[in-house]
């Protein structure tokens, strides 16, 4: 069987699965270049195809992730378009009359300057069958609200045929063989299927802000029936943590839907005690009974309410009370599902499960033996999910993720290698010459293998550093970065001596960067670059040899000379770009910055040490 599906929203792409494997994965950020694309994924699924050596014809199925699909994602490439200021003013000029005074006010009204007409599948015969698509049509701040277009239960329909018509025209297949899954379905088939994890009475947990009117979503894996079975689902309207998380990011002049993981970061610089305080205000919100969310129908605008009640708070006191408030609530449901259900093996997807401090304190939970994370749990990996989900209905036993390497081949030529003439070329016999080049440079830039999906450059499309030097940090930042000064950079950590470095007492499983982890006295001498300089814990990648093999004997290699098993990794990508795809986004890269190595399949590409533009 071959399946392709397709998310339509936020950080839009696709993936394809064979029988029983998924073969390609991608996102279309990484081909147009914009950071959270939400376009119509034309170039991901032609990658995709291409990658697989399929037609549109030779497809089973094609999945779309979630049943009600707003066409504003796309129309406006929202969540690429739009600045703090835009959501601000939003939050002003929309939410605060349409919530707190009742108001008659049209979402489209404020944000008409970023619609795309001719836009594809915008500027097609297809979305004629929306009037206020007409270039003509005039838009009224008080027409009847368009927040959801097309995303209500009235207009399902209606977009669904939109975009199976788009669909079934681009790829040239019948609309029959195209079907929707439900949101969280995908987030929870993907979570457990991906995992390693195949225990009898396994927990699934999905938690994220909102997809199909839930925000979360509990299940059981019968492994006799080798099926997910939902036994408990959280209205978007109940479980808010997530939305409490991302308008607290926009109160602090961040952008929501992207910069949470910065508050995240910011959180444990201040442990005084207006955290507690500042939880109480959060807690004023939601709650927990139980195994139940219970939110405050008192407050109509979580933004207003915020505006209202933390105006005597400073930024890291808010930071500090709400992952506080996040990690407090999270680990008390995970210990109340635990008991109420009797399991002692997770698996945990959606947008929440990025919390890598609060993995860490629910992997802390007694009873809790394992816990696993996939990578990107955000809405990227929903077509994942989706694939799983209908391989699962179709009785067939699926293959967990070997690792997240499902992107585009780096691929090059030798004639391609013409684009780095005015820089040294060097063939690579060995990966003592990687090494060299490293505590040389003490950086160098990966573009090598297949892209990773996901928001985590696990070493394929990295940018990797001698963690013993903390100036390291601010020569990658001046370099390349440019990261707000209280964020932390990450390590990649050989498994094998994974006790040298970090507490990880129940020996779980962290291959793709979603686990946070306490760090022994010695991580100060030996990574101090890529720990948290406040609370010393590390987001780490504890890769396996059969993971990475290169990038597994360049640091065996370091760790032989140096004693530290590990190196500092972060993304390759300029400062609000997505993450390099193929070497001409590396050259571009490599051209832009101050890095001055880059190691490619076969090859380094090296600056002179005093070329730095």
């Amino acid at each position: 069987m071959k399946i392709l599906s397709i998310t339509l929203e936020k950080c839009s792409g696709c993936a394809i699965m064979i029988d029983d494997k998924i073969i390609f994965s991608s996102s279309e950020e990484r081909y147009t270049r914009v950071k959270s694309d939400s376009s119509f994924p034309k170039k991901s699924i032609d990658a995709a195809l291409k990658f697989c050596d399929l037609k549109g014809r030779d497809l089973d199925k094609v999945l779309i992730c979630s049943n009600g699909i707003s066409l504003y994602a796309s129309l406006l490439n929202l969540y690429s378009s739009q600045t703090v200021s835009d959501q601000l003013n939003m939050m002003k000029n929309y939410w605060e009359p349409k919530l707190v005074d009742n108001k008659k006010v049209n979402f489209l009204y404020f944000l008409k300057d970023k619609i795309q007409y001719n836009k594809y599948p915008f500027n097609t015969k297809f979305a004629k069958r929306f009037k206020f698509l007409n270039k003509n049509f005039k838009i009224k701040i008080d027409q009847n609200d368009e927040k959801k277009p097309y995303q209500s239960d009235k207009n399902a329909n209606e977009v669904s045929d939109f975009f199976k018509d788009i669909i079934s025209d681009y790829l040239n297949v019948d609309k029959s063989i195209i079907h929707h899954i439900d949101h969280h379905t995908c987030h929870a088939a993907y979570a457990f299927h991906a995992s390693p994890i195949r225990k009898n009475k396994t927990m699934v947990v999905t938690a994220d802000a909102f997809g199909d009117y839930l925000s979360g979503s509990i299940s059981i894996y019968n492994k006799s029936l080798q099926r997910i079975k939902r036994l408990k689902t959280y209205s978007h309207r109940n479980l808010q943590i997530a939305r409490i998380y991302r308008f607290t990011t926009l109160y602090l002049k961040m952008l929501a839907d992207s910069h949470e993981y910065k508050v995240m970061g910011l959180a444990p610089y201040y442990t005084g005690p207006m955290r507690e305080k500042v939880e109480k205000v959060f807690l004023k919100m939601q709650s927990i009974k139980g195994i139940d969310f219970i939110f405050n129908k008192k407050i109509k605008n979580i933004y207003y309410f915020l505006e209202n009640n933390l105006k005597k708070f400073r930024f890291d006191h808010i930071s500090a009370g709400l992952q506080l408030f996040t990690e407090r609530l999270l680990v008390t449901w995970f210990k109340n599902l635990i008991k109420k259900f009797k399991v002692n093996h997770v698996v945990f997807s959606g947008g929440t499960s990025m919390n890598v401090k609060a993995n860490m304190e629910i992997s802390k939970i007694k009873g809790l033996k394992n816990i696993f994370i996939c990578g990107s749990g955000t809405d990227d990996t929903l077509p994942i999910g989706a694939c799983y989900y209908w391989a699962e209905k179709n009785n067939i036993k699926t293959i967990p993720l070997k690792n997240m390497y499902l992107g585009t081949e780096a691929d090059y030529s030798q004639k391609d290698l013409k684009i780095f003439s005015k820089y040294s070329i060097k063939k690579i016999n060995k990966v003592d010459q990687v090494l060299n080049a490293l505590l040389k440079h003490q950086i160098i830039a990966v573009c090598r293998g297949r892209a990773e999906m996901g928001q985590r450059s696990l070493g394929n499309r990295s940018i990797l550093a001698d963690p013993r030097k903390i100036e390291n940090v601010t020569r990658i930042n001046k370099a390349i970065k440019q990261r707000d000064f209280w964020m932390p950079f990450a390590p990649v950590i050989l498994e094998k001596y994974q006790k040298i470095l970090i507490k990880n007492p129940k020996k779980i499983k962290s291959p793709y960067m979603t686990m946070a982890f306490e760090t022994k006295e010695i991580a100060e001498q030996y990574i101090p670059a890529a720990i948290h300089q406040a609370d010393k814990t590390a987001r780490a990648q504890l890769l396996e040899r059969n993971e990475n093999k290169d990038l597994w004997d360049l640091i065996n290699l370091f760790y032989k000379k140096t004693k530290v098993p590990a190196l500092l990794n972060t993304s390759f990508n300029l400062h609000g770009f997505p993450i390099v795809n193929n070497i001409h986004d590396a050259k571009f890269v490599f051209e832009k910055s101050d890095l001055t190595a880059l190691w490619l399949n076969n090859h380094l590409i090296e600056k002179k040490l005093d070329e730095n533009i």
